[in-house]
């Protein structure tokens, strides 16, 4: 769940909500329109749910979805639990808070009524891009742990949410997901930035280099607004680069497949 849990740390920010009655209204009918699996997390479970959003309440608005599954721990009874649901509108994770309100029947399906959520939250598809460093720049990244040693790692991509690093594994204390670490530092258009992270996920510690590396999923902490926004910018360009290259490389092949 590391990925999702990090989309879902950025998509719930006060950067991403939309407050206003159309706009919930706008959502849930999307939601529902789009008849797509939607992912439910109950407040302190264990693992996530799936459900899909089957209507629209005629009365007041509020969602109703079909039955969780896998079934939760809490069985029955789920009345009054705070959740969080993530689903998509034309391919944009969008989401909302709320809590469920009772067991219902509908169309002779279990299904739950939830409480009509009083805003509504979506990701900018470039808040979630990702993007390699800048050519020429450096691609340093120093790791401040608490308790433990400084790393020393190599930004493998990066993010408005946070970033990919390759590291030494640590030869102290070894890292874990969760670990909350006091600062990430790393250059960002000629100047250095230190912000606080959290580990998201790590992979298998790779042997066939020298010396061995690890890949971290990095979350940032507290960035100012400010500095994400640069780093966002930088996302786009990378994007348009790519696309650029990719339709000139298109154009290249038709023209050659022209000549055949």
């Amino acid at each position: 769940m590391s990925n999702l849990q990090e989309m879902i740390n950025l998509l719930f920010s006060d950067h991403y909500k939309l407050e206003s009655a159309s706009a919930v209204e706008r959502t849930l009918q999307q939601l529902t329109e789009g008849r797509d699996l939607v992912t439910v997390i109950l407040r302190n479970a264990r693992q996530a749910h799936t459900s899909m959003i089957l209507a629209v309440d005629g009365a007041d608005g509020a969602p109703i979805i079909d039955d969780l599954q896998p079934e939760p721990d809490a069985g029955g009874a789920l009345a009054g639990m705070p959740l969080l649901l993530v689903g998509r509108v034309q391919g944009v994770y969008t989401g909302f808070q709320s809590e469920v309100q009772e067991r219902i029947v509908w169309n002779r399906y279990d299904a739950l009524r939830l409480a009509l959520p009083t805003a509504v939250f979506q990701l900018q598809r470039r808040a979630f891009l990702r993007a390699a460093p800048v050519l020429g720049e450096s691609n340093r990244v120093t790791l401040q742990r608490r308790g433990a040693r400084v790393l020393d790692g190599l930004c493998a991509d990066i993010g408005g949410g946070g970033m990919r690093v390759l590291i030494g594994p640590p030869r102290d204390f070894p890292l874990y997901v969760g670990e909350k670490l006091a600062a990430l530092q790393f250059s960002l258009n000629g100047k250095v930035v230190a912000v606080a992270g959290e580990v998201c996920s790590m992979g298998a510690i790779g042997r066939s280099g020298t010396p061995p590396r690890q890949a971290l999923g990095l979350r940032f902490l507290d960035l100012p607004e400010a500095v994400r926004e640069q780093i966002i910018q930088h996302t786009l360009q990378r994007d348009r680069q790519h696309l650029r290259s990719t339709r000139s490389d298109l154009a290249s092949g038709c023209n050659l497949a022209g000549g055949i």
